[in-house]
């Protein structure tokens, strides 16, 4: 593997950390993260139209033809700026899905739509009952001859309000899983935003005897779950990408404060006790970065990665307590006021621990790879 970027690599960083420091600054984002939905679809359509969202499909689809690495430094960006963007949900985990899968005319016009149009399809796998994403569904499909009627709930759906459509997993009368798209508007559909300290918009979702054609049935059965896994592992690459954006800020700012605050007449900074633990900051956000790439090259190679990402993602878990952490104690009170950006990367950072599989379910996953 060669870690310096290519020219592609490159000209993706430069150009979205650019794009959102000219457009996105704290206040923007406060703004955003208060409003009714919590996502400026404005700033998404944008980013569609710069080709950046669509990075990972494929030619064919209007993509751009990248690797999930490249996609990688896109939501690292985002990360830096702290903004809610579907990268993980929609540019990762959907379009991943609708690739892995058998292509059906749906699964390829939704993949257009989220190239060309930046629509936004969004993942709805968690249920009350649920260890976490990838876990078996309660939500019920009952088929009839025109396709079949969907009952059930699902919590912690992001950027629901602004979908035009859920992957949903569900289970048929026969105990097979089936993932099929539902529309939003569907009659039967009911959102109610959750209270969440992450700042990501996320919703639960009532779905009541909702009535689906048979074209919306994507996969079932072990197609489904292979394109599942899929797609989770790319939204975990993703999401670690975006918590390092995070972590970046957060030494950014640690740093700065460290360079003007003066205690006993010094800089805190010129005290090991503060630049020891940002120097740590520094090493520890730099090793999951290139965890995270190792892992992410060794998918595009069309490779299992599977050991690499559960790594990876326990690593990272860990990392980003210490480093939220250390932030905190090296700031005092002010770090913990909403009124200093501190907390608008911390609290995404601490949100990303439970996310795609905490440390125990990531553990599991790695023994399991191991053949344990």
């Amino acid at each position: 593997m060669d870690f310096n970027l290519n020219e592609v690599q490159l000209m993706i960083q430069d150009g979205a950390r650019r794009f959102f420091q000219n457009s996105l600054d704290s206040t923007k984002i406060r703004a955003i993260e208060e409003s009714e939905d919590g996502f400026s679809i404005e700033y998404w359509r944008q980013l569609t139209e710069l080709g950046w969202t669509a990075l990972a499909i494929p030619e064919a689809s209007g993509g751009g033809g990248c690797g999930i690495l490249d996609l990688c430094f896109l939501a690292e960006e985002i990360g830096r700026s702290a903004a809610s963007m579907p990268i993980a949900e929609t540019a990762g985990f959907v379009a991943t899905f609708l690739q892995t899968i058998d292509q059906s005319p749906l699964a390829q016009n939704l993949l257009r739509d989220i190239a060309n149009s930046g629509t936004v399809f969004t993942p709805a796998l968690a249920e009350p009952v649920s260890r976490d994403e990838s876990s078996m569904p309660t939500c019920e499909f009952e088929e009839t001859a025109s396709g079949g009627i969907v009952s059930g709930t699902k919590i912690l759906v992001p950027f629901a309000a602004v979908a035009k459509g859920f992957l949903t997993s569900t289970i048929s009368n026969d105990g097979e899983i089936v993932i099929l798209i539902i529309d939003r508007d569907a009659e039967g559909i009911f959102l109610k935003r959750h209270k969440v300290t992450g700042g990501a918009p996320l919703y639960s979702l009532q779905i009541n005897k909702v009535e689906v054609s048979a074209e919306s049935i994507l996969a079932r059965g072990n197609k489904a779950k292979k394109a599942i896994s899929a797609g989770l592992d790319v939204a975990t690459m993703l999401s670690i990408a975006q918590v390092i954006g995070n972590c970046e800020e957060i030494i950014r700012i640690t740093s700065e404060y460290a360079a003007y605050r003066e205690q006993f007449g010094q800089k805190i900074g010129q005290f090991q006790a503060v630049s020891h633990p940002i120097a740590n900051m520094r090493v520890h956000t730099d090793a999951c970065r290139l965890l995270n790439a190792e892992a992410a090259w060794i998918y595009d190679q069309c490779e299992d990665a599977t050991l690499e990402i559960a790594e990876t993602k326990v690593f990272t878990n860990e990392i980003v307590v210490d480093i939220v952490h250390s932030a905190h104690a090296l700031h005092g009170a002010i770090g913990y006021t909403m009124e200093y950006d501190l907390q608008l990367f911390t609290r995404r950072a601490r949100a990303f621990c439970l996310s795609y599989g905490n440390t125990e379910r990531q553990t599991e996953r790695a023994a399991s790879a191991f053949g344990l």
